[in-house]
């Protein structure tokens, strides 16, 4: 059992006992790695996450020294915090977890028992846990404004945690041994998560203190032009050098604080404080975007206060000005009057165009500003059953009603044959066969005869031939004539008279036959037919002709609120019927069939109400949902003998930042060209912008109109 120093509990104990009433609240922030510990004092102010103290980074091995690393970080940070009367001394901690801690959004077992007892034994009550990885990837996409994409690299002493992100997305990661070949060590991590994409060419360094740049010059040295990518091995595959960049070294802890706080009072952004310049708790601190806090001080903008009252600092990139128009000078004609007259008509001359130009300058000057907006990518992955036995949607577990949409196809196709046989008439004729033995000799129907050429003939019919006879000095062999037909067709065994045939294997001093006449009538020819790759070739084809457009075929069978599954698409062969056998004599063969093919299709409007609730759940605040922007990709996982088929559904939308037209007029109109520009620049989910003047003449006043209404927003997605 782990045990905290009886002195170190004892102080906590009388300090956490103190009177805390009249001071705020503040938490802990606390990261544990592979081997590392860090930790940070953070609190809530006007919607921002205050740092206050940071405790030292200690190191660790085994369970014990972790519980001890974590009391002296939580020392160091207590001690920087020292006797100010602004705030409390926590007692609540969020935890930034390493990834393999967390198993299906939950503390494995193993290590919920050894936190149980750290929370213990240093009296803290736990208020949340994130994976500080995703914790580290949410504070670069709040700091920069958009999700980023980069191969984020941990370093600890033994270890380096390798996570490849692309748009906010974990698409793996992989922890391997530190060894003194850093580059080496990070090639082997990426080939491991064998992504077969384009690598980002980002590399963020974090984690370890002191070791960050010494990191950074590794990998800034090595020669990425060597490292050839290869999808098949998972070797990284760069279309750019990657440059890499060391992340401040309490990046981490800060992060970590940034999501405790936006999770425990919704807080926006953070701000971080030194400790012996601790604000007052109604003290306002200063906040332009999520993106970076302390811009707007650097734009000229300050909360609660008109940018006009502030020191102009140039932006980067002024907006460009049309060139200065000179008006040409009025000359009048000379009339002979009271010089009073002339006085009085040069008031009325002066008044006159000092209220048209006055009209002029407030109603003519006209600026159309295009915005053009950075959307946010929203993902979501679901788990979706099409059931076709469902009269309506099941939201529990995610099932969906599904209507079977059935076309039937039928049609002829004819194709030449490309079979050959060999077809003719074999030859006939009769031969005599002599038994040169003392006993009779009956040959069945069937018996093979052979030439001294090779040629096989078989007898019609049975036959019976006599022993020989006469005398052992004069033998007479007995003899019997049959008709006997060539084994093959062809001209070949069309033979000369007396030609002589052996029977079987008998000798040929024994049985021997001979053709009085010459045997013939034995013809041959090649004739087409039907082969059996002819039929199944033109069935192939008439099935590819089928499948034709069939998915638009039966998309015309639905309304408009049903989508068809692409992934579920079946075909049956129903009937199919040939012209010819195979084996026939045949010059073309021609098929006629049908077939019916069949997929399942479901309402859009029943999908979208059965997933709405998590979408607005995912929805960030300052961004508005478009369905028009929706997209979908369904990959079939198996369909039941039920017929239910269960797919896996990507749901892709953009979200659009919400902006206040009336608001930006207000705040543009009557404004120099700097300050609005920068006003501009400082809008959250901006891309880019655009603005064209009119008329020219009126360019050289370098402001926007003052009336607003001349101020025309238009806000497009780049």
């Amino acid at each position: 059992m782990l045990l905290l120093p009886m002195e170190v509990k004892t102080i906590l104990e009388k300090i956490r006992r103190s009177k805390t009433a009249e001071k705020k609240e503040c938490f802990w922030a606390l990261q544990i790695g592979f081997g590392l510990v860090k930790s940070a004092i953070w609190a809530v102010q006007q919607g921002l996450v205050t740092v206050l103290a940071k405790g030292e980074t200690k190191f660790f091995q085994t369970d014990e020294e972790l519980l001890a690393a974590i009391d002296e970080s939580f020392a160091a940070a207590v001690d920087k915090l020292g006797a100010q009367q602004v705030f409390a001394e926590p007692n609540r901690v969020v935890l930034g977890l390493p990834r393999d801690w967390v198993k299906e959004g939950k503390i494995v077992a193993a290590k919920t028992k050894l936190l149980k007892l750290i929370s213990k034994q240093l009296f803290l009550d736990l208020a949340g846990f994130v994976v500080f990885e995703e914790a580290v990837v949410f504070r670069l996409k709040s700091h920069e404004g958009v999700p980023p994409s980069a191969i984020l690299v941990y370093l600890e002493k033994q270890k380096i945690r390798v996570d490849l992100v692309n748009l906010g997305k974990s698409l793996g990661s992989e922890t391997v041994v530190r060894s003194d070949d850093l580059p080496s060590d990070l090639i082997e991590a990426l080939s491991r998560i064998r992504y077969e994409g384009i690598f980002p060419a980002r590399i963020l360094l974090y984690g370890m203190p002191g070791e960050l740049d010494a990191a950074k010059q590794a990998l800034e040295a090595f020669n990425w032009q060597g490292v050839a990518g290869d999808q098949a091995s998972g070797i990284p595959n760069f279309v750019h050098l990657p440059k890499t960049e060391a992340l401040e070294t309490d990046f981490d802890i800060q992060a970590i604080a940034l999501a405790g706080g936006r999770e425990i009072a919704q807080a926006t952004g953070i701000k971080e404080v030194s400790a012996d310049l601790l604000l007052p708790p109604e003290a306002p601190l200063v906040q332009a975007t999520l993106v970076a806090a302390d811009q707007a001080e650097k734009m000229g903008f300050v909360k609660d206060q008109d940018i006009i009252q502030q020191t102009l600092v140039e932006p980067k990139e002024p907006i460009a000005v049309r060139p200065k128009f000179c008006l040409p000078r009025l000359k009048l004609p000379r009339f002979a009057l009271p010089k009073a007259s002339w006085l009085l008509i040069a008031v009325v001359i002066f008044l006159v165009l000092g209220g048209g130009l006055a009209t002029a300058f407030w109603y003519l000057p006209k600026a159309q500003v295009t915005i053009f907006l950075t959307p946010q990518v929203l993902e979501k992955e679901f788990m979706v059953r099409l059931d076709p036995s469902l009269s309506k949607a099941d939201k529990k577990n995610l099932a969906l009603p599904a209507e079977e949409i059935k076309l039937v196809e039928e049609g002829q196709k004819t194709a030449p044959t490309t079979g050959t046989k060999l077809i003719g008439e074999p030859a006939k004729g009769k031969v005599t066969i002599y038994n040169g033995t003392t006993q009779a000799k009956t040959f069945l129907a069937g018996a093979e005869i052979t030439s001294t050429s090779g040629l096989v003939f078989t007898l019609d019919e049975a036959v019976t031939v006599a022993s020989q006879s006469g005398t052992a000095a004069d033998p007479t062999p007995g003899q019997s004539e049959v008709n006997v037909t060539a084994a093959k067709i062809g001209t070949e065994a069309n033979l000369a008279a007396d030609t002589e045939f052996g029977l079987a294997n008998f000798s040929r001093s024994d049985y021997v036959a001979k053709n009085k006449q010459a045997l013939g009538g034995g013809t041959s020819r090649e004739v087409q037919i039907v082969a059996k790759s002819d039929q199944e070739g033109l069935a192939a084809d008439l099935e590819i002709e089928f499948g034709k457009d069939v998915l638009a075929k039966l998309a015309d069978k639905l309304d408009s609120s049903q989508k068809i599954v692409e992934e579920t698409l079946t075909s049956k062969l129903a009937s199919q019927q040939f012209d010819h056998d195979v084996g026939e004599e045949a010059e073309t063969v021609s098929l006629t069939a049908k077939m019916t093919f069949t997929v399942l299709a479901f309402s859009e409007a029943d999908f979208k109400d059965l997933i709405m609730d998590e979408i607005r759940d995912a929805i960030p605040d300052g961004f508005e949902y478009k369905p028009e922007e929706d997209a979908m990709s369904f990959e079939l996982d198996k369909v039941t003998k039920k017929g239910e088929a269960l797919f896996t559904v990507n749901f892709k939308t953009r979200l659009l930042p919400i902006f206040a037209r009336e608001q930006i007029q207000k705040n543009l109109a009557g404004k120099k060209l700097p300050f609005g520009e920068a006003y501009l620049h400082n809008l959250a989910h901006i891309d880019s912008f655009e603005v064209v003047y009119q008329p020219q003449a009126l360019a050289f006043l370098k402001m926007f109109p003052r009336w607003e209404r001349n101020i025309s927003i238009e806000l497009k997605v780049k």
